[in-house]
C-alpha cells in the first residue's frame, strides 16, 4: 500500500478523533494530533531554556493560540520526519487556518507539504457530517478519562477508564453554548480549506457521522480503499 496522508474534518462531535485512532490500531498509520505535540513541547523540561519555547508554553497555558507561523513550521518538520520513516499520517481537524493549510509568500502551507511527501493522489480529505443537534447531544454528554484522555460513550454509563482505571471527567468546552460557538467556528474557519483543497486537485470524501463509530469505520475504510 502507497504511503497516504489523510485529514478528518468534521464539526464537533462527528468522531474525527475516533476515526484517527481507530486507523492507527489498525493501519500503519501515525495519528498526528496537533494540540497533543504543542503540549508536549512546551511542557518538556529539556526545552525549558528555549526563548520560542517559553514564548509559546506562555501563550499555551493561558488559552491563547499559538503562533501560527510557529505552529505550521513544528507541524511540517514533524510530518516530513513521519513521512520519510515510511508511514501513512492522519490529522484529525486540523490544519484548522487557512494560514495553516496554505501558508502565505514566507511560509509554504502543510497541504503543499503533504503533497510534495505523499503526492496528490495519495491524500484524502474525509469530511464527516453530522446534524448540529448531533453534536450538541454527542458533546453535551461526553466524557473523557481524566488521566488518559480516552473518550467514553456516555450511553455505557461507565463512570472509569477501560484502559487505565481513572475516573472519567467532563470537558469544559463541552456544554451547548460553547458548542454552538465551535460549530461556528467550523463553518467560518475550516470548511472554507475544504473548497480550498478542492481547488488544489485533493480527493475530498463526504462521509455520514451519525452512524456508530464502527459503522462509520468502515465507510473510512471503503473510501481509502484499505482492506
Amino acid at each position: 500500500m502507497s504511503k497516504q496522508a489523510v485529514v478528518i474534518y468534521g464539526p464537533p462531535g462527528s468522531g474525527k478523533g475516533t476515526q484517527a485512532e481507530l486507523l492507527e490500531s489498525k493501519y500503519s498509520f501515525i495519528h498526528f494530533d496537533t494540540g497533543k505535540y504543542i503540549e508536549s513541547l512546551v511542557h518538556d523540561p529539556e526545552l525549558r531554556k528555549n526563548s520560542l519555547i517559553k514564548r509559546e508554553k506562555k501563550l499555551f497555558d493561558s488559552g491563547t493560540l499559538n503562533t501560527p507561523a510557529w505552529v505550521l513550521s513544528i507541524v511540517k518538520d514533524a510530518t516530513i520526519k513521519i513521512a520519510r520513516a515510511g508511514y501513512s499520517i492522519i490529522f484529525s481537524g486540523s490544519p484548522r487556518t487557512l494560514f495553516e493549510a496554505l501558508g502565505d509568500r514566507s511560509h509554504g502551507g502543510l497541504l503543499a507539504a503533504l503533497i510534495n511527501l505523499f503526492g496528490r493522489r495519495n491524500i484524502t480529505i474525509l469530511k464527516l457530517s453530522v446534524r448540529p443537534q448531533t453534536s450538541i447531544k454527542r458533546n453535551s454528554s461526553r466524557l473523557v478519562c481524566s488521566v488518559c484522555g480516552l473518550p467514553i460513550l456516555a450511553a455505557s454509563k461507565i463512570k472509569n477508564c477501560a484502559l487505565c482505571g481513572a475516573p472519567a471527567r467532563k470537558r469544559i468546552f463541552d456544554n451547548p453554548k460553547l458548542i454552538k460557538v465551535r460549530l461556528k467556528q467550523y463553518e467560518d474557519r475550516t470548511l472554507p480549506i475544504i473548497q480550498k483543497a478542492k481547488k488544489l486537485g485533493l480527493k475530498v470524501v463526504q462521509i455520514n457521522g451519525e452512524p456508530a463509530p464502527y459503522k462509520v469505520h468502515a465507510s473510512v475504510i471503503r473510501a481509502l480503499k484499505l482492506k
